[in-house]
């Protein structure tokens, strides 16, 4: 009988947490344990070490509770710290968990830190054509829009629904938390601006770079291919239409991207789109400890794309049910999970 992995919660009533809590569950391999106590403050020294004992701790926290309890736990002796937050994400003493560009966490570290969504559609899209030196590294502009879970749990007005709902706008513009994430990862500047859309979840992202002097957008595209081609959970889409719709990838932990097929003003559109509590912050957390824990990097995930998104998406209801419907068996079969 196989042998099963303790993944202990901290954070587990917010909307990450929720969802990672979820999967875990349905994971043959994972038993998931929801944290009992909201600060490390709360248990005394040996409460601490026994929290710590687990074999994976998520943070599924906001930055500042994520520091406090990653410290503890590591001084408490906890072998992996998994934190979604944003506070390590640059720090060279973690690992950058996004597994298409930078592999598996090594077997020795303690801590990997979870890339945030706008990251992680941002640098899946345009890492690999820097990488290949196809672009101008000097002029990237990147429009980001996402649903209303993207920004948590807290109360803010902008997302009430009276406000909300019908309606969409730019917000922190100028001040993105996560632009020295994408810039620190990608090796370069942006211009980044986001807008709130009046749905729950999902995420598109739209970059417009400057191709190097007689590069195409076809040879974007493929390079974009070349990288990704081993890699099932992202997909590069001949063009951009309503292939890269929302209601593909909300409920999936897949990466949807595809490159305008012509240049203006000496610019090239590249797209990516994600479920933001999915492959922005659950799913890619439940990769990442996959990978840490030496097990299939597919299990307990949803299938990846089994063929090209194509038309109108369903309904966001409709795409996420069929997800779940497939996830739970090929979760409880491991014969089943990509290798």
């Amino acid at each position: 009988m196989s042998s099963t992995f303790e993944l202990l919660i901290v954070g587990a009533s917010g909307y990450a947490g929720q969802v990672l809590h979820a999967l875990g569950m349905q994971h043959p391999r994972i038993q998931v344990r929801p944290c009992p106590v909201r600060s490390p403050d709360q248990v005394d020294e040996a409460g601490l070490r026994a929290l710590a004992s687990a074999d994976l701790v998520a943070l599924a926290l906001p930055r500042e509770p994520a520091k406090v309890w990653a410290a503890a736990l590591l001084g408490a002796g906890a072998r992996r710290v998994l934190d979604l937050s944003d506070a390590r994400r640059r720090d060279p003493e973690a690992h950058y968990g996004l597994p298409e560009l930078t592999g598996a966490p090594p077997a020795h570290a303690r801590l990997v830190a979870n890339p945030g969504c706008y990251p992680t559609a941002t640098l899946a899209s345009l890492r690999p054509l820097l990488d290949a030196g196809l672009i101008e590294a000097e002029s990237i502009a990147v429009l980001g829009t996402s649903g209303a879970s993207g920004a948590g749990k807290g109360l803010a007005d902008r997302l009430h629904f009276c406000n909300l709902a019908g309606n969409s706008f730019p917000y922190k513009v100028g001040e993105h938390r996560h632009v020295p994430e994408i810039e620190h990862h990608l090796g370069a500047p942006i211009s980044f601006v986001t807008q709130l859309l009046p749905i729950v979840r999902g995420m598109l992202v739209t970059s417009f770079v400057k191709p190097k002097a007689g590069v195409t957008p076809s040879q974007l595209r493929e390079a974009l291919e070349a990288r990704y081609a081993e890699a099932p959970y992202v997909t590069v889409l001949p063009q951009p239409d309503q292939g890269l719709g929302l209601g593909h990838v909300v409920g999936t932990h897949q990466v949807l991207v595809a490159v305008g097929p012509v240049e203006r003003s000496g610019l090239v559109p590249v797209f990516a789109s994600i479920d933001n509590l999915m492959r922005g912050a659950a799913s890619q957390a439940l990769h990442n400890a996959n990978l840490w824990l030496g097990l299939p990097p597919s299990l307990g995930l949803p299938p990846p794309l089994a063929e090209l998104p194509r038309g109108v998406p369903p309904t966001f209801a409709t795409a996420l049910s069929t997800a779940l419907s497939t996830a739970l068996p090929t979760a409880l079969n491991p014969e089943t999970a990509t290798p």
